[in-house]
């Protein structure tokens, strides 16, 4: 039902809401839509579905429902009955083993620019703003904009269309859609997450709430995880699924995956609140308060659980359109699902709490290094866990830059382990050895690095007691010269 329409007949329904004498007013609270004496998100959920469907069972006195006192209903009052909600609900002793510590109710007439941000196009770059991949790595056929969200009546609706957008760079499309995320405004490590959304049905329709690591510690997808919060294929109204990808980087990652299958003849189409609550060794999905799934057996490349869900991840709200899930031959929208016009995932809130069991996030530092010039022009900078050398020329020197961790003691015998993460702005090779005082090299390695960020894990083993340097040579290997400006980032160094 079109958004100007609902408004047009909640006026109109205003009208028929029971005006009542003072003195029978004093008996009901403001806020109390169920009049049955407490004010709670009931009473929020009566009066949007009063607001929506423009009608109750049966008649509410006015002082019920007019939040600001103008003698009338609209979202206006649903705003301040929210607010209301929540502020009470943070203010009173709570049984409950959770705190709120991050929400939006959507109670603003826009999608708000402090919460969230839009990602755009179709394409997925790397941080350096290089191509990667078409169709957000799962062959998706929509264009994401920014004027495919819009807030209307305390409901957040991301609307994909079947309609032609072209892109200078990145060609022409026949469906937009939209893609919200928190990141770089809020993330979080464990606690409870629960958002209250519905989705319209149809082939190809792929709504989903889902969250991505803030820092990618432990190197590229999926080594670094993932948690689908809900997945839903449009074609399967009957059911939603929850996941976690991790291990190594793609394409040796692993997932596990649980569905849930509605109940009461219910389906995606109606409003259900879907919920993780994630600790530090468990992660557990819910929809409406039913738990369906629960995982333990995770890890990430080189190192056991918790990692990788031991760190901040950000939180995201997208409808796809075709695709790898639900699309037409695993790839194509169906344009009889766009028929009858637009489609809508509505969104009615998104919660975040700390759980009293929760966990602080690993902290994750890569080993000191020091930086050695010699002919070249190059800065270097640490940004937490990442060394990053912008390179705008090696000069002659295999060694012209070189980054180091001094002076490490080792035992005849034993095995230590040098791991890393590196990417390039650029193809190219840098040379990684391990050696003693007079230069010879115990490990000696010189690796591909590119736009794609790689693990790499070296062990080593001495045949006596001595003092190792760690290397990293970022000079002029391979022809490295001839590359011009560009950047090397080292990062998650460890050696152990």
């Amino acid at each position: 039902m079109k958004r100007w329409f609902l408004r047009l007949i909640s006026a109109a329904f205003a009208a028929s809401i029971l005006n009542i004498s003072t003195a029978e007013a004093a008996a009901y609270k403001t806020g109390d839509v169920s009049r049955n004496g407490a004010i709670d998100e009931f009473d929020a959920r009566l009066l949007q579905i009063g607001l929506l469907q423009g009608s109750f069972t049966d008649a509410v006195p006015l002082v019920c429902v007019d939040l600001n006192n103008d003698r009338i209903m609209n979202a206006a009052d649903l705003s301040l009955l929210k607010q209301t909600v929540m502020k009470q609900a943070s203010a009173s002793p709570q049984p409950q083993t959770k705190k709120l510590i991050w929400s939006d109710e959507f109670s603003l007439d826009s999608v708000s620019t402090t919460n969230w941000s839009f990602d755009t196009g179709n394409w997925m770059f790397d941080d350096y703003g290089n191509y990667i991949t078409g169709g957000w790595g799962n062959d998706e056929q929509q264009y994401y904009t920014q004027n495919n969200a819009a807030v209307h009546d305390g409901i957040l609706t991301i609307t994909a269309k079947q309609e032609q957008y072209s892109d200078p760079v990145q060609g022409s499309y026949s469906y937009t859609s939209a893609r919200l995320t928190t990141k770089d405004k809020f993330s979080f490590c464990g606690g409870r997450v629960e958002v209250r959304a519905r989705c319209d049905l149809g082939k190809s329709l792929w709504p989903a709430i889902w969250m991505l690591p803030e820092d990618s510690a432990y190197g590229a997808w999926a080594a670094s995880g993932e948690i689908d919060i809900m997945e839903a294929r449009g074609s399967d109204p009957y059911k939603v699924s929850g996941s976690i990808h991790f291990g190594d980087a793609w394409p040796n990652n692993r997932s596990l995956t649980e569905e849930y299958t509605y109940t009461d003849n219910t389906t995606l189409y109606g409003w259900h609140t879907y919920a993780i609550e994630w600790q530090r060794g468990e992660i557990r999905w819910y929809v409406d308060d039913e738990l369906y799934s629960t995982q333990t057996d995770w890890y990430s490349v080189d190192r056991d659980a918790p990692a990788p869900f031991d760190q901040n991840f950000y939180l995201i709200l997208n409808l796809a359109v075709g695709g790898n899930f639900d699309g037409v031959d695993g790839k194509y929208a169906d344009p009889a699902t766009f028929a009858d016009g637009e489609k809508h995932f509505e969104i009615d809130y998104v919660r975040v709490y700390d759980m009293a069991d929760g966990f602080k996030p690993t902290v994750l530092k890569s080993a000191l290094m020091d930086s050695y010039f010699k002919g070249c022009d190059a800065s270097v900078r640490d940004i937490g866990n990442k060394t990053i050398c912008q390179i705008r020329s090696t000069g002659s020197y295999p060694y012209g830059l070189m980054e180091l961790i001094s002076g490490q003691s080792v035992k005849a015998g034993e095995t230590h382990t040098l791991m890393f993460d590196a990417v390039s702005s650029v193809s190219r090779q840098i040379t990684v050895t391990a050696e003693d005082s007079e230069y010879k090299r115990y490990l000696d390695q010189t690796i591909e690095i590119g736009t794609v960020p790689k693990h790499f894990r070296f062990n080593v083993t001495v045949p006596s007691d001595m003092t190792l340097d760690i290397k990293f040579l970022l000079g002029d290997i391979g022809g490295a010269s001839k590359l011009g400006e560009h950047t090397v980032t080292l990062s998650n160094v460890k050696w152990t």
